[in-house]
C-alpha cells in the first residue's frame, strides 16, 4: 500500500508546479536589441507597491542580461508588463460525500459536492517593438494569490517570480573591443 503512495505524491507535486507560458515571434531580430524602455501603466486594481516591485525586478533580469535602460524615445525595445487579478478560480480539486445503501440487489446513494476556489494572479510580460507596435516576445506567469509576512517578502517573491519569466529570453552580449 505505501510504495504507490509515493509515485501519487510525485505526480501530485509535478501536476501543481507551474511554469511561465513564453510566445515568441521567431523572424523577429532579437540579436540586434541592445537598449530597453518600460512603458508600463498602472491599472486602476493595481497596487503601485507591488508594480514598482515588478518594475524593480524587470530592470534587475534585463541588466543580468545586459541590457541597458534607456529613455522611451530612444530605445530599440519596450517592455510592458501588466498584474491581473481572477477572484474566485475554481480549483481542480473537487471534495464529495456520499452515502449509499444495497440491499437485495437495489441500490441508492445521494452524494454532495463542494468545489472550492481561489484567488489567481497573472503576471503578464511583452516586449514591444517601438517602430511597429507589435509585441515579439510574451511571457505569462499564472500563480494562487498568497499572503505575504513582510514588504521584503514580497520583494523577494517579484524578483523570484520575474527571474522565472525571463530565464528563456536572450542574453544580450555587447561586442567586444578590439585593441590595436
Amino acid at each position: 500500500m505505501f510504495r504507490y503512495l509515493l509515485p501519487i505524491f510525485i505526480v501530485f507535486l509535478v501536476g501543481c508546479s507551474k511554469t511561465p507560458t513564453v510566445d515568441y515571434d521567431p523572424k523577429f531580430p532579437i540579436d540586434s536589441l541592445q537598449t530597453y524602455a518600460i512603458v508600463s501603466k498602472a491599472s486602476k486594481q493595481s497596487n503601485p507597491l507591488n508594480e514598482e516591485r515588478i518594475r524593480d525586478a524587470v530592470m534587475t533580469e534585463m541588466k543580468k542580461k545586459g541590457y541597458t535602460a534607456t529613455e522611451k524615445k530612444t530605445a530599440d525595445f519596450h517592455i510592458s508588463f501588466e498584474s491581473v487579478i481572477k477572484e474566485d478560480v475554481p480549483s481542480n480539486v473537487s471534495f464529495g460525500l456520499g452515502f449509499g445503501s444495497f440491499s437485495s440487489g437495489v441500490g441508492t446513494s445521494i452524494a454532495t459536492s463542494h468545489r472550492p476556489t481561489k484567488d489567481q494572479g497573472e503576471l503578464h510580460i511583452n516586449m514591444i517593438d517601438p517602430e511597429t507596435r507589435k509585441t515579439f516576445w510574451r511571457t505569462v506567469y499564472t500563480k494562487d494569490i498568497r499572503d505575504f509576512s513582510s514588504p521584503q517578502a514580497r520583494i523577494q517573491y517579484f524578483n523570484t517570480i520575474v527571474a522565472t519569466m525571463l530565464k528563456e529570453f536572450p542574453s544580450h552580449t555587447p561586442p567586444k573591443k578590439t585593441t590595436r
